[in-house]
């Protein structure tokens, strides 16, 4: 709505300014600081921080070494590496989550700018590499099945070829010649069958990395404490009062800032959810069909337990995960410029034990992982209590 000035002084009047702007400013401004009486008790939170770090980050840390401890002294396949990398992923994801947690608390950010910066920065260098990872994950399944059932397939052809030749050369009578032609058949069927029997995972780890770094990088850079001004009922109501610090990354042009939010939301929220959609209907079915087959022994990775693996690490991401996307991430990326917390459209509460919901995952994980490898069923050959090992049985990760 436009408004008629009839003197400079009536525009930059305090009447005009709270006009025009209370309206808007009210709907995205952040609740100020609650009373006293309705806060939790300091003692409570004392006892919930700790409590977590004891049972959640402690525990789930020691886990993930142990992982990294059983996949480093193993042999080293695909499937395996990637997990290496989850593993190291979810590491840095229980060490950033002290930071949140502290903030949901207090509901205000009170610690240094360096470390807004570094928390910033871990979670979302984390969050992209755990989607993606996964994701990659899942295509190096699919390809290894679809590498399996080639290999099987060219075994089959190789089992018949010989026969047919033998039968054809039989009826020309002509033994020499039959010989040198199933000679030339066998070498060219064990040409084709050694050609491939393995998907290296090396070019899409480092493309992850690269991805996750790339998109995390203005975070470590440009992160920092923004201070919101107190509503001013709050101000009427206590006689004054500090308004809410949020850690956040700082905003300089509203043109160039949606088009980077476009991005952001297009990398760390429709790209993962499409790609992780789409690859774990395949990796169900490709799990049931590869039942009615038997794994060629060319082959060096274990087809089924790395669908297993890609099965349970999308749906665990899934069920921990799209909540902090979409019932956070979304929502703060779309009312920027304006600062909001964690969680806006939930309360404290809620926020807060979504929050330490998504972050169990990366204690969910290794357990779960671990207890897959330590199955007879899934044929995994780790030993997560390392013993030294004679130079003859050392075995390199490639």
């Amino acid at each position: 709505m436009e408004y008629d000035y009839t003197s400079i002084e009536d525009y930059l009047s305090n009447e005009v300014y709270v006009t025009e702007t209370s309206e808007f400013d009210d709907r995205l401004r952040v609740a100020p600081a609650l009373p006293e009486a309705t806060r939790a008790d300091p003692l409570e939170q004392l006892i919930f921080f700790y409590t977590y770090n004891v049972v959640i980050v402690a525990v789930g840390i020691i886990l993930n070494l142990v992982l990294i401890r059983g996949i480093s002294c193993a042999k080293s396949t695909g499937a395996l590496l990637f997990v290496l990398q989850i593993a190291i992923v979810d590491v840095l994801t229980l060490l950033t989550s002290d930071w949140e947690l502290y903030y949901h608390l207090t509901r205000t950010w009170t610690l240094p700018p360096e470390q807004c910066m570094l928390y910033s920065g871990f979670e979302s260098l984390t969050s992209v590499a755990i989607a993606y990872l996964i994701v990659g994950l899942n295509f190096h399944s699919i390809a290894t099945y679809n590498l399996a059932v080639e290999v099987a397939k060219g075994g089959a052809i190789a089992a018949t070829e010989p026969e047919s030749v033998a039968d054809s050369f039989a009826e020309e009578n002509s033994y020499e010649v039959a010989t040198d032609a199933l000679a030339q058949k066998r070498s060219l069927t064990i040409d084709y069958r050694y050609k491939k029997t393995r998907i290296s995972v090396l070019f899409p780890i480092l493309l992850v990395w690269f991805i996750a770094v790339s998109e995390s990088l203005p975070l470590f850079l440009f992160s920092d404490i923004v201070l919101e001004a107190p509503t001013m009922a709050a101000v009427a109501g206590r006689g004054g009062g500090n308004g809410t610090q949020h850690c956040t990354v700082l905003v300089n042009a509203v043109t160039n800032h949606r088009l980077v939010s476009l991005m952001v939301i297009l990398i760390r929220i429709v790209l993962p959810t499409v790609a992780l959609l789409i690859t774990t209907v395949q990796i169900v079915v490709k799990f049931y069909r590869g039942k009615r087959f038997a794994q060629p022994d060319e082959i060096d990775e274990n087809v089924a337990f790395a669908l297993k693996l890609s099965m349970f690490l999308s749906i665990s991401y899934v069920l921990f995960t799209a909540q902090r996307l979409y019932g956070s991430l979304l929502l703060e990326i779309l009312s920027e410029p304006n600062v909001v917390p964690k969680y806006p459209q939930f309360s404290s509460t809620i926020g807060l034990s979504l929050a330490v919901f998504h972050y169990c995952a990366s204690f969910i994980r290794p357990l779960v992982i671990v207890a897959m490898c330590k199955q007879r069923n899934n044929h995994v050959d780790i030993t997560f209590l390392c013993r030294k090992r004679s130079a003859n049985d050392a075995i390199s990760l490639e």
